[in-house]
């Protein structure tokens, strides 16, 4: 089910425990630094227990998040289990919610053993779990005992329907989009439009998102006519892109950048962002261009299809490098269709407020609560 956005009825202040392993660049991140914030808004003891920070931490903190260093260790390991045990028995949380594989194994386990309601947070669907079987398999098992799992797309619902217990509650919660904050940055001082058609990739450099197909498809778009491309973001499959773009001789018209928090700058000189993933659960970088307002290119894959239609966007095949290379062209070509389909785009998001995404968590938070006390009467 997807739960509605309506207000709940007000829940007596709450202390709510997040694990997740980092405050760095990602989509989750963000989300839990929006949803925290809000809680703390509306009366929650927020608490969010980490192995290291990053960018999200700071506005967090200032937002009146609590913060516990449990120390940067990976894997699944007894000293980051005890360090999150340590967490859990000084402040005695009401809800446990997990943010990601690692920390949803771990922190179940602990949820668990200390009888507390546990909240699963989905943040992408069953393709990415193909990559990590064992551990897919393990969250897959301990998540069947949690209260809830909240998951950002249809797609991530999907993949627990199919494997967990009818009983499992289930709900879909899309990620919201800060579009205050991001039409903010669009109008702090003005940006001298590039010389050239500007066009954006952001996202980490993994498999799934699938740079080199972008990249590909630069090479006849940029024989025919001046465009510079900026490619943002960090990860494993970086170096393997910088080779791509070399090879293809495009190292004077792609641009690969860092991650930076700020990147919502670029969209109000940008002529249209791309984004090629083969799977995705409820992309922010696209929903953030389409609140800022430049037009997109999607692969046509069912989490976009949830975002947008082709009256907001143009979809093309996963892989499709000459589909794409077109496309490329049409959107630089027809820029008042484009324009059209941004606007379309950005009426679109104008529902996936902070507050929307804070109500319908906190729906699922009273829900499982009421269960919880229901049971402990009948015990």
């Amino acid at each position: 089910m997807t739960v509605n956005s309506a207000t709940p009825g007000k829940l007596a202040r709450l202390t709510v425990l997040h694990f997740i392993p980092t405050l760095e660049g990602g989509g989750a991140e963000r989300q839990l630094s929006l949803l925290a914030t809000e809680q703390v808004r509306r009366g929650f003891d927020v608490h969010v227990a980490v192995r290291r920070g990053g960018e999200h931490a700071q506005p967090m903190r200032d937002g009146g998040v609590k913060f516990h260093e449990l120390g940067d260790i990976r894997s699944v390991r007894p000293r980051l289990f005890m360090a999150m045990r340590r967490v859990v028995g000084k402040i005695r949380p009401d809800i446990v919610q997990t943010w990601l594989p690692q920390m949803d194994i771990l922190g179940g386990v602990l949820a668990l053993a200390s009888r507390i309601p546990w909240i699963v947070s989905e943040r992408t669907s069953g393709n990415f779990y193909k990559e990590i079987p064992a551990i897919a398999r393990l969250r897959l098992l301990l998540g069947r005992f949690a209260s809830a799992v909240i998951s950002n797309s249809e797609g991530g619902t999907r993949y627990w329907r199919e494997a967990a217990p009818r009983s499992l509650k289930l709900a879909t919660i899309r990620n919201a989009v800060d579009i205050e904050r991001i039409q903010g940055v669009l109008t702090q001082g003005a940006r001298e439009p590039p010389p050239n058609a500007l066009l954006l990739v952001v996202g980490r450099f993994s498999r799934e998102k699938a740079h080199e197909t972008i990249v590909r498809s630069l090479i006849p778009v940029c024989g025919e006519r001046s465009v510079d491309t900026l490619m943002i973001g960090e990860g494993s499959e970086r170096s393997r892109i910088e080779s791509e773009i070399e090879t293809a001789s495009l190292s004077k018209h792609v641009m690969l950048l860092p991650y930076q928090s700020d990147w919502w700058r670029w969209l109000k000189v940008a002529d249209g962002l791309i984004s090629m993933s083969r799977y995705e659960g409820n992309p922010n970088v696209v929903l953030e261009a389409m609140a800022g307002g430049c037009p997109v290119i999607l692969s046509d894959i069912s989490a976009h299809r949830e975002i947008a239609d082709s009256s907001s966007a143009i979809f093309v095949p996963v892989d499709d490098v000459p589909a794409l290379s077109a496309s490329i062209s049409a959107l630089l070509a027809e820029k008042d269709a484009a324009l059209r389909r941004a606007e379309k785009a950005l009426d679109r998001t104008k529902s996936m407020s902070v507050a929307a995404m804070a109500d319908a968590y906190e729906a699922v938070y009273k829900e499982v609560l009421g269960r919880e006390l229901c049971a402990a009467s009948l015990a």
